[in-house]
């Protein structure tokens, strides 16, 4: 390694650029030195990359914590949704230990889908919608954008769900679900031709998404030309993971 100390010469100066302007290394009695500036700037730039990855192992572990108590979130929605009627005890305890995992990791998007989901069995249309919405400005990832776009759908507001769908397809252009939820709205406004469109595209990205197939075969063969439209089964969150 070379030992700036143990160089000896006639003094030299020797330009660095530091943060857009120049510290000098500089060569005195023949011995080598840093200016005191650029050694500081040096140390501050270390403490600074200590910082970031200290900083991202206790965000992972915060994750990873909030990540656990959404699980069991998940475990009292399931266990809810086996009763008839829906067991809505379990479903705010359920909520309850979402708001935990929150308080954990206000970041977690899969929390907010979840609570979205529990909100929508209580029929409380709004709240669900607010859910979904935050959970696509933490992560605006395809299937997050399907729940939002099916929240719209199911309150009535083909819209915001097509703006929902589109949103997602630029995020995600291959994911069939989001065009088959592009189909509903469309058919909704009554935009006949643009949901077959859309009902096609799904099932060329994916040829075993029945519920297009259906929303197309009933487009096609139904009353006057439209059958009824299946919306998105609405089903228990299945994972953490988004």
């Amino acid at each position: 390694m070379l030992n700036l100390a143990n160089l000896y010469a006639a003094p030299v100066i020797i330009g660095i650029g530091v943060n857009g302007g120049v510290s000098m290394v500089y060569r005195l009695h023949g011995n080598s030195r840093l200016n005191p500036v650029l050694i500081l700037a040096i140390a501050i730039a270390a403490l600074g990359v200590l910082a970031i990855a200290a900083s991202s192992y206790a965000a992972g572990d915060k994750r990873a914590a909030s990540d656990a108590v959404v699980t069991e979130a998940e475990k009292l929605i399931m266990q809810a949704g086996r009763e008839d009627p829906v067991d809505t005890k379990k479903i705010h305890q359920a909520m309850d230990k979402l708001h935990e995992a929150l308080r954990i990791d206000p970041r977690n998007d899969s929390a907010y889908v979840d609570l979205g989901f529990c909100y929508g069995v209580l029929r409380d249309g709004d709240s669900a919608i607010g859910m979904y919405r935050t959970a696509t400005e933490l992560n605006p990832s395809g299937s997050n954008f399907i729940e939002l776009a099916d929240v719209y759908l199911r309150v009535g507001d083909p819209e915001d769900g097509l703006l929902a769908a589109n949103a997602g397809i630029i995020k995600d252009p291959r994911n069939a679900r989001l065009y088959n939820a592009k189909g509903m709205a469309l058919n909704d406004l009554q935009r006949f031709g643009e949901a077959e469109e859309a009902w096609e595209k799904a099932l060329k990205l994916n040829p075993n998404l029945r519920v297009a197939q259906v929303n197309l075969d009933a487009l096609n063969g139904g009353p006057s030309g439209r059958g009824s439209i299946v919306k998105h089964p609405q089903q228990p969150p299945a994972s953490t993971t988004h």
